[in-house]
């Protein structure tokens, strides 16, 4: 493929989600992305596997690359790497701190090797912070950043569990960091070293929830935790304590009707207002008044309690009233935000995605066809989106030490001293 990427060598020595992610968004840009793997292979392959070494979940973030399998335990291998690393433009890896020095692929001893490589690290929680050494996965950063309880509204923790916020998030930023970079290395002929973590996504994704007026919000803030520590103090649960001090947030959406799901006479639709102009466009639909509507600053506390959520009830009636094919049609006459709530396995024939081009379909060389989600990228002047699967452990190993080099018999002697390993 023509990619903007293309002619960027990627090391993939990451594992599981994020840093895989990214390089497979770098692989779709055109790049050539080898990962790196361990005998066992990443452990992702072993997650709920459809056949041996294979998994949804691997699959799914691992399209577009080759695959070498390398003990880094053996000294061999750690030669292999620093042969590799020569031509090398990029390193992903997603070591617990300290595992990467110990193995000698550490920023330091690559960078001696080569000053143009540029590498990328993501943890669970940073480098340098008292959380540094705890073992952490999306659902612990999604705890630990504030995403459940935000999403809960004040009651149970709500986690996110499929789509792996911090998980995907942190990928997007490593790849958006290294092409930034790659851009930089044309000025100064240099590589860096990019650090990101699960925490840090975590936190960077919640433009509303981590954002203060500290003039408006410090004071309830320290009023929340202060209620918290004695509640914890008392040997209560936190329930208690949020039962008794007010949410902003919380308020706002329970006191928000236009941009929430509703149920309708055979399913669910999704209504998404989010100015004036807009609600009073659903409201003419609905036949709703809202006095809170009529300017262009919508205040949802500007009406008594009861009369605010009168007008949630009228509209929840309302919708129940009609079909959601019905109630789009509707709506989308009007220019009225709104969609029917799709399960997945509908999606995967439908007429927009296919036009679209959102879906690809290859063959994997042990399970067979497969369809997922293409990159959501159009470029004018470049291809996106790789048309290669993802690879088997150790598919491409002979391949890839074959370019840096080595012969047949070298090659042979390093299988049969299972410093690598081919399937």
């Amino acid at each position: 493929m023509n990619g903007a990427l293309s002619g960027v060598r990627v090391l993939d020595f990451s594992e599981y989600i994020a840093g895989p992610y990214a390089g497979q968004m770098l692989a779709d840009m055109g790049a050539d992305v080898t990962k790196i793997e361990p005998p066992h292979g990443d452990f992702w392959r072993h997650t709920s596997p459809v056949a041996p070494y294979e998994s949804r979940g691997f699959i799914g973030v691992n399209r577009g690359k080759r695959s070498v399998s390398l003990d880094l335990k053996r000294p061999e291998a750690r030669d292999i790497v620093a042969r590799a690393v020569q031509s090398a433009d990029v390193f992903l890896a997603n070591y617990r701190p300290g595992v990467a020095a110990r193995l000698g692929v550490d920023y330091e001893t690559l960078s001696a090797i080569n000053p143009r490589l540029i590498y990328c690290e993501n943890t669970a929680f940073g480098t340098r912070g008292p959380y540094r050494d705890k073992a952490g996965f999306d659902l612990v950063a999604q705890a630990m950043t504030g995403i459940m309880s935000f999403e809960g509204a004040g009651g149970m923790p709500h986690p996110i569990i499929t789509t792996s916020p911090t998980d995907l998030s942190a990928g997007m930023f490593m790849a958006f960091a290294i092409a930034s970079a790659l851009y930089q290395r044309e000025q100064t002929g240099r590589g860096q070293h990019i650090e990101t973590s699960l925490f840090a996504a975590g936190i960077a994704i919640q433009y509303r929830p981590m954002f203060a007026i500290e003039d408006a919000d410090q004071a309830q803030r320290e009023h929340l935790l202060a209620a918290l520590r004695e509640s914890r103090e008392a040997g209560h649960r936190d329930e208690e304590a949020l039962a008794k001090v007010s949410h902003r947030g919380d308020e706002l959406r329970r006191l928000n009707p236009y941009y929430k799901i509703y149920e309708t006479l055979d399913s669910y639709i999704a209504l998404a207002c989010l100015n004036n102009r807009l609600r009073r466009l659903a409201c003419e639909v609905l036949k709703v008044e809202d006095a809170r509507i009529a300017g262009d600053q919508f205040a949802p506390l500007a009406l008594e309690l009861g009369e605010a959520e009168a007008i949630g009830e009228e509209i929840t009636a309302k919708l129940l009233s009609r079909r959601t094919e019905e109630w789009v049609a509707i709506f989308d006459a009007k220019g009225v935000p709104c969609g029917p709530v799709k399960l997945t396995a509908e999606l995967f024939d439908d007429p927009h995605v296919q036009a679209e081009d959102i879906m690809l379909e290859f063959e994997h060389p042990t399970v067979g066809k497969v369809r997922m989600a293409n990159s959501p990228l159009r470029m004018s002047g470049a291809d996106t989106g790789t048309r290669i699967s993802s690879p088997t452990l150790g598919q491409h190993t002979h391949a890839f030490l074959a370019e840096l080099g080595y012969t047949a018999d070298e090659i042979q002697a390093f299988e049969r001293a299972d410093v690598v390993r081919t399937l």
